[in-house]
């Protein structure tokens, strides 16, 4: 991990050496996603650069992002782009979602699992309370 500290200015500029670039395994004007988190530290990652074999793609899905292209006045690319990051963040909220559901399931295992066997009961059977 890389930290910089950067000054308190109005502009959005954050320059790295080359040999920073070259420690991080960046390019030279290589795209970054910022991510900014709770405690105030910002994240960069960088794009992954990915190939897509549109030759295979249905007609209507071709003709539907060269319409989109022409309605937004922005590349074909930048259609496909943006689809491609949709899809991500509709896979992470599912992704959250089910972090969320199983965790609300291991509270309940765990309050079953912390229950407890009344050593007062007096018959066979065993009583469960919680603790």
């Amino acid at each position: 991990m890389t930290k910089k500290t950067l000054l308190p200015t109005n502009d959005l500029y954050l320059q790295f050496t080359d040999e920073e670039i070259q420690e991080l395994g960046w390019e030279a004007g290589q795209k970054l996603e910022v991510k900014q988190h709770d405690d105030g530290s910002i994240e960069l990652r960088p794009y992954v650069k990915l190939e897509l074999d549109i030759e295979e793609w249905p007609r209507e899905v071709l003709e539907m992002i060269i319409k989109e292209s022409v309605e937004q006045d922005i590349s074909a690319n930048d259609v496909i782009t943006n689809m491609v990051k949709e899809g991500i963040e509709l896979l992470n909220k599912k992704e959250d979602t089910l972090k969320n559901s199983s965790k609300e399931l291991l509270l309940e295992k765990d309050y079953l699992y912390n229950a407890e066997i009344d050593p007062n009961f007096t018959n066979n059977d065993t009583s469960i309370y919680s603790a």
